[in-house]
């Protein structure tokens, strides 16, 4: 087991050299079991003490702080620990930031980067708070207790709870490995043991104007994997059931998009409404440290919704809080990309993607299409005004945000949310690629480190997405430069422009 104390406000642990907090005791008399092996994890303890000492020392505690969130570092190599750190560790230097906290998939695998990891990590400055994900487990485990023993050894319990200001931070691991519905060692979406105990004891001494932040690796429920178990909770209702009543934000990870889901939202699959927002935070490492390098000599890696890799920062006053996402070597006033579908546009991906989708043994070996085949998508045919939509991928925005476009400051139009479309600025920069800037296997059993460069899986191609918004295109633009300027707004009142300039040609 592991003992450790609730961090109360104004008060902190001590940290250790990686600014990890000290509020843990572990307690495995024996140490991990021999079945783990390829990753260390813990040593025997012996016996147990006949005290424990848990000291706090005492620290400001505004009820106006920000917390820096990060979903999926998800490194697999020191290469890949390199581009974390001229990112994502480079560009967080808020001075106001009171923590970090990773969402899990903090490593891809290959657990013996932790101490670099959590070294390059411990640069931000702040205390560092993680989540536990489906890639920190030690794969030979034959139960889920001891499936975080290396994750353990560098940080400590895989669920607990905080306290900042008039927030109280719970995390909790919804990762079982092995899961015993699976024949074979895989994982399941489940807040397993005896979590929901805890949390039930733990919410007793929370006073209930507080704000509850539920942080977690795979998503309550999500979008994009909606109907697949080891994407979503499995047990939420007993989740739902334990939080009614309190005020509650679910933060998660996992499936590499952004995703804003507001109370009462239902899909698919849900099985129910929503009774709490739940925000999925993106990915640092976007599609897994993948594609073309950018200027910083960083994988452009745009996510499965077509969203850069980035991060979040969050501001909390008392118990209400501003979410904003920042993509990763962009200005923060930057929120969405703007690009036209067009019947050629679609034909050219189609084209690409029918040929990433097939066996790669049996297909051709190079693409059908290459970036010189696809037309100017900013220089419109004037006959073709009629077939041609404005996509705005607004990366942050929810079913509540509000989306308007403005052609030439003369015509304005109200965006229309469109989950069934795809965004044409992402979908050509990561179709064109169709290989790892590194030549790095992704998930490759049994080995960790370079391979032969090859073509990015289909399914991490974007087609879809929850904050795709479109709009119709005048009809009587005339021949001519124009400019389309489209605005949002979200629902903490964040206000973000940007400008697209295009041509109609007769």
């Amino acid at each position: 087991m592991i003992v450790f104390i609730s961090k109360p406000v104004g008060f902190t642990p001590p940290l250790n050299k990686y600014n990890i907090p000290q509020f843990f005791y572990i307690h495995e008399p024996n140490g991990s079991p021999p079945e783990i092996k390829q990753f260390p994890g813990i040593a025997p303890t012996g016996p147990l003490p006949t005290m424990l000492n848990f000291p706090l020392y005492q620290e400001d505690h505004p009820r106006v702080f920000k917390a820096i969130i990060t979903g999926d570092t998800q490194v697999y190599s020191d290469k890949e620990i390199e581009y974390l750190r001229d990112s994502f560790v480079k560009e967080v230097s808020d001075p106001d930031a009171a923590l970090v906290i990773a969402m899990g998939d903090n490593i891809g695998d290959n657990l013996s980067l932790y101490p670099r990891y959590l070294e390059v990590m411990s640069n931000i400055g702040r205390p560092i708070w993680l989540v536990s994900g489906n890639h920190d487990i030690n794969r030979e485990a034959n139960d889920p207790a001891h499936a975080f023993e290396t994750f353990k050894r560098y940080f400590g319990p895989t669920y607990y709870s905080f306290n900042y200001g008039d927030v109280h931070f719970v995390v909790l691991n919804d990762v079982v490995h092995p899961a015993p519905q699976f024949p074979s060692k895989q994982y399941r979406g489940e807040i397993w043991g005896n979590q929901m105990e805890w949390l039930a004891n733990d919410l007793k001494y929370v006073p209930s104007e507080k704000l509850i932040v539920l942080n977690m690796h795979i998503p309550v429920v999500s979008d994009v994997d909606r109907l697949i178990p080891d994407h979503n909770v499995a047990n939420r209702d007993a989740l739902y059931a334990l939080l009614r009543g309190r005020k509650v934000v679910a933060l998660a990870g996992h499936t590499h998009t952004i995703d804003h889901f507001q109370r009462g939202e239902i899909q698919e699959g849900w099985g129910e409404p929503l009774p709490f927002p739940e925000v999925i935070v993106g990915a640092t490492c976007g599609s897994w440290w993948s594609g073309d390098l950018d200027n910083n000599g960083i994988p452009m890696a745009y996510q499965r919704d077509g969203a850069p890799r980035g991060y979040m920062v969050w501001r909390f006053e008392g118990n209400e809080y501003n979410d904003q996402f920042r993509a990763s070597g962009k200005d923060p006033r930057e929120q969405m990309h703007l690009s036209f579908m067009t019947p050629s546009f679609q034909k050219w991906f189609d084209s690409l993607l029918d040929w990433a989708q097939k066996d790669p043994e049996n297909r051709p070996a190079n693409p059908p299409v290459t970036l010189n085949d696809l037309p100017d998508q900013r220089s419109i045919s004037k006959q073709d005004l009629g077939t041609i939509t404005l996509v705005a991928n607004v990366w942050n925005s929810s079913r509540d945000s509000k989306v308007i476009c403005d052609f030439d400051g003369k015509q304005k139009f109200n965006a229309k949310r469109d989950p069934n479309i795809g965004d044409p600025y992402a979908q050509r920069l990561q179709a064109y690629v169709l290989r790892y800037a590194m030549g790095f296997r992704m998930f490759d059993t049994g080995r960790f480190g370079p391979s032969t460069p090859q073509p990015a899986n289909a399914r991490h191609i974007m087609q879809d997405s929850f904050h795709i918004w479109t709009c119709s295109v005048p009809r009587d633009l005339g021949p001519g430069v124009h400019d389309v300027v489209v605005w949002t707004i979200d629902t903490h009142d964040n206000s973000y422009r940007q400008r697209m300039v295009f041509e109609v040609v007769q």
